[in-house]
This record gives structure tokens, sequence and C-alpha cells, in this order.
């Protein structure tokens, strides 16, 4: 219940989320250039992609679960593998929409395999947002993987440990994805969302390490220090990264901030705080 009323209140901080930035938002178009762009290109509450220095992987593409039960889009890894990939999940924020989330995220999640950026169920504004009762989010994410098992049989390794990353209300539905898992997911991001993982819960669940982020300015970046100084204390490995002088959303240099904290939380990269 906590969790359900901090998204609630997060409501009035994602309205204009670059308005608060010391930094304009970066005018590039999100790193799906190649996708069909939303039906309503409203704002992408601070999901705006980064730059990106090198190429997009191959065929991003939208990929329908069984029955209508969820809808996400797909960036596949870098390189050709014999063996199956493991998936990186990414939940968007409110009325916010899959590829501006993932762009940032997507050099160096698809350098270690497959990154999945599910739809949010419910319509919100020009996007769409996150249900954050019950198992309908976890579910959601759920046939959105099996969507891409399907559709890339012997590619994609389900079973592997996975990170998840969720940005404002999306945190907040990954981390209650998170505690709900057995063994599902080791690494666990969470930027700009004011919500209080429970490190007893997270090391139950199998979650190795996590990755706490926002920016300077952001209201969530104070809770989030002291959340990531807690669940350290408790011995669960956890880092906070700043994004800058930066509001609610994503800087311009949010690819180059993020890359070596994602490679640390899916356990490489440098093991220090």
């Amino acid at each position: 219940m906590a969790m359900v009323c901090t998204a609630l209140g997060l409501s009035a901080m994602v309205v204009a989320p670059l308005a608060r930035s010391a930094t304009p938002g970066p005018g590039a178009s999100p790193a799906a250039s190649a996708a069909p762009a939303p039906a309503s290109p409203a704002a992408s509450v601070g999901e705006q992609a980064a730059r990106r220095a090198s190429a997009e992987p191959e065929v991003p593409a939208w990929i329908e679960a069984e029955n209508a039960a969820g809808k996400a889009f797909v960036y596949p890894p870098q390189r050709a593998s014999e063996a199956p990939r493991p998936v990186t999940v990414l939940l968007h924020g409110m009325c916010g929409h899959p590829q501006s989330a993932c762009g940032p995220f997507v050099d160096v999640s698809t350098s270690r395999g497959w990154l999945v950026c599910p739809r949010g169920e419910d319509a919100c504004g020009g996007g769409t947002r996150w249900r954050l009762h019950g198992t309908d989010d976890a579910q959601l994410v759920e046939a959105s993987v099996r969507a891409v098992v399907r559709e890339h049989e012997g590619e994609v390794d389900a079973s592997a440990p996975r990170v998840l990353v969720g940005f404002s209300l999306g945190g907040i539905a990954a981390v209650q994805i998170a505690q709900g898992s057995t063994a599902r997911y080791v690494g666990l991001v969470v930027i700009a969302s004011q919500v209080h993982p429970d490190a007893a819960a997270l090391r139950k669940a199998g979650v190795k390490r996590v990755v706490l982020a926002a920016g300077d300015l952001d209201m969530t970046s104070a809770p989030l220090r002291e959340d990531a100084r807690s669940l350290d204390a408790q011995g669960m490995p956890t880092r906070f990264v700043s994004l800058g002088k930066f509001g609610h959303g994503y800087p311009a240099d949010m690819q180059e901030r993020m890359r070596e904290p994602m490679q640390w939380v899916a356990g490489g990269g440098a093991s220090g705080g």
C-alpha cells in the first residue's frame, strides 16, 4: 500500500519532468528511430534517449504476447551466438513509451543479450502505465518474455538470471516484481523512483546487486541515496549513481553514466561501490 501511495505522489512529479532540469533534454529521437512512432507523440516523461555513438542492433521490433496479454519492444543481441542469451527487462515511466525509456540502455544490454521493453497495461495520456497491484505487472512482463522466447526459439535463455530496470513509476513496479520473484532477477536497477526496497525480500528472491540512480535535482535523489546506504549496510551490495545536475528524467549522457553500473549489476565490471 505504501508503494501505491508513493506512486500516486509521483504523478505530480512527472507532469513536466524536464522543466525542473538544469540541463535541457537532448533533442535526439528515441533509440528505436527505425520503429513506428507511437500513435500519439506525447512527451515521454523524461525518457528521451541519449545520443548513441554506435549503430543500432539489427531489427528491433514489437512482439505481441499470446492472447493479447502484452506487447514489448525488443532489441536482439549485438552479436550472433550459438548459445541462448540472457534477458534484461526495462519498465518505462508513467505515460511513457518502451522505445524512449530503453534508448540509453540498448548498447550495454544488447552486448550481454536481449533487451525486452514491455508496454504498461493501462492507457495513460499518449502512453501507458503500470498497475502496481497484485501480480498484473509481473504477469505482463513474463508474457512478454515468453513471446520473445517463442519468436526466437533457441536464441533466448529465459531461465538465466535477468537484470530488471525501472524508471520512475516503472521503478516501483520493478521493485515489486523483483521482490516477488524467485531466482529470476540477479540485478535490480531503479531510476528516479521513490520506493524503499527491502533487503531481506530482495535477498530471498535471489537478487545479488542493486543500482539506484537519480538526477541531483530530482526529489527522489536524497531518498534513493539513503536507500543505497541502508541496503548496503544490510549486506545487499548497492550503488547509488548520480545523473548530474538534472531533474526527473534522463540527461544527455545517460548512456555513458549507466554503462558501467549496468555491467556491475549484471555481475561484471568493477566491484567497488
